[in-house]
């Protein structure tokens, strides 16, 4: 084909690039199999969630059940106990459950840590890193952020905190424990219970330390309703769309999304409905007003409880790239659900060992680890076949192709990790291997030459190695 203008030529390109994105989205790149590479096997005690600070550091910090918060190095040496939460109960579903860093910590040093309290009321409570060393959290600059009753049962708590987009701090509560939600709180909405809440955090030194955000849907602090007990949630750290693993009554477990302009006042639809299904219609609105699952499963032994999980946005591996990834507690089911190109999800499924996954946690590049509670150990999550280092990668591509028009059949590339590469290959939209050519001991930079006569269109370019595959969309002139 030939083009009119560079302008020209760079649109039909883009729109060529997005075509075969979707293509790559949906077809061969869709249902990676996945595997679990352990990163930390001891030293943990009961963990439940695994986050970062987002402050250049490239630590994870490990939220265990009984009060205390590790830090770890870039490579998962432990460097030292970050905080140890007072007065808290651990029993049963409760205990210390997440920590979320504020967006500035780098520059104020704030964050901020959910629990079951020693009366077993839910609360969050803000602390401040210590001035002399960066390992360590200062505990008397603990305050209690809000405190939200939790009577008569100790199960059902949530949850997860999360800072959006928005920079405002989010919390997934239960639905105030025992079963069928007896006091209708899910439906409530000036109940703060079975909801997720937004709230605008201060960084004062004084009270109060948070305010109702502007545009919250019900003048309170509930954002989103409708929810059992979504003790894992996530924000797509790309989109800022939600998913959100709900864990259900008697018959299904379900995940559900809310795409980022669509979220202020979503309903999920508990304790109407338990996944697709009607479970107590008392005093509930028309179907129509609820958000229904992405994918729900039913509950029959091993089978009992989702653990919410996360999109994969890291660089390492692009095979994973859009998917997201979340587990059965119970069976070591993983679901892998990815956009099916018409504006539905494709769902796959993977058993894997171990099971007791809490929580599925991200890096500062958007690595994935998930937190097995029974194991005591953190995983590293990768597709089948590659070799991770047990290392968080600076962010690096592992190959740079380029350029994305190509008119004098040669390819450059940058291989830039110290990596076992294996081949360059081009591939047609028909998924055939039109070139390949062997890039063995290979590292830095060099000039492929293509086959002669390569029929005009878009390809696409691939350099594997043993930690995965980068890929590039390209187009022969």
């Amino acid at each position: 084909m030939n083009f009119l203008s560079t302008s020209q030529h760079s649109t039909f390109l883009s729109s060529l690039c997005l075509m075969l994105l979707s293509m790559i989205s949906t077809s061969s790149f869709a249902q990676p199999n996945i595997a679990l590479s352990p990163v930390i096997t001891t030293g943990l005690s009961a963990p439940m969630q695994l986050v970062n600070a987002g402050d250049g550091s490239k630590r994870v910090f490990i939220v265990q059940k009984a009060g205390g918060v590790r830090v770890h190095d870039s490579t998962f040496q432990f460097l030292a106990t970050f905080v140890t939460v007072p007065n808290i109960t651990s029993s049963g579903e409760r205990g210390l459950l997440s920590m979320a860093f504020h967006p500035n910590y780098k520059s104020n040093g704030f964050f901020f840590l959910y629990y079951t309290n020693a009366a077993g009321d839910l609360e969050i409570s803000r602390y401040r890193v210590s001035a002399n060393d960066a390992n360590v959290a200062d505990p008397a600059s603990r305050v209690i952020v809000i405190t939200i009753p939790h009577p008569v049962y100790n199960n059902h708590n949530g949850g997860e905190l999360h800072f959006g987009k928005d920079g405002f701090l989010y919390l997934s509560t239960g639905d105030g424990g025992s079963g069928g939600d007896p006091n209708a709180n899910g439906q409530n909405t000036n109940a703060l219970l079975g909801k997720i809440l937004r709230f605008n955090v201060n960084t004062s030194l004084t009270p109060p330390y948070y305010t109702v955000p502007t545009g919250n849907p019900f003048g309170n602090e509930v954002f989103v309703l409708g929810l059992r007990n979504p003790y894992r949630w996530s924000f797509d750290r790309q989109t800022g769309d939600m998913w959100i693993g709900d864990v259900g009554q008697d018959a299904w477990e379900e995940i559900n999304f809310r795409a980022a302009n669509a979220l202020n006042g979503a309903n999920f639809g508990w304790r109407c409905y338990e996944g697709n299904v009607t479970y107590n219609t008392n005093n509930c609105s028309s179907a129509p007003s609820y958000i229904f699952p992405v994918h729900a499963y039913r509950t029959q032994d091993p089978a009992a409880s989702i653990t919410g999980g996360v999109v994969y946005r890291g660089k390492e591996f692009p095979t994973l790239q859009g998917c997201y990834i979340s587990a059965d507690f119970f069976s070591g089911i993983f679901y892998k659900i990815i956009p099916n190109g018409s504006g539905g999800w494709t769902v796959g499924t993977q058993t894997l060992s171990p099971t007791g996954i809490v929580d599925f946690g991200e890096t500062e590049n958007g690595e994935v680890y998930a937190v097995s509670n029974t194991r005591n150990g953190v995983y590293r999550i990768t597709p089948v076949g590659t070799t991770p280092t047990n290392s968080i990668q600076e962010g690096k591509a592992l190959a740079s192709i380029y350029p994305s028009l190509i008119s004098d059949g040669k390819v450059q590339v940058e291989l830039h990790q110290l990596s076992s590469y294996q081949y360059f290959e081009l591939i047609d939209l028909g998924g055939r291997v039109v070139f390949k050519t062997d890039l063995s001991k290979q590292i830095g930079s060099r000039t492929i030459s293509l086959t002669p006569n390569l029929a005009t269109g878009v390809y696409v370019a691939k350099v594997s190695s043993g930690l995965g595959v980068s890929v590039q969309k390209v187009y022969i002139q």
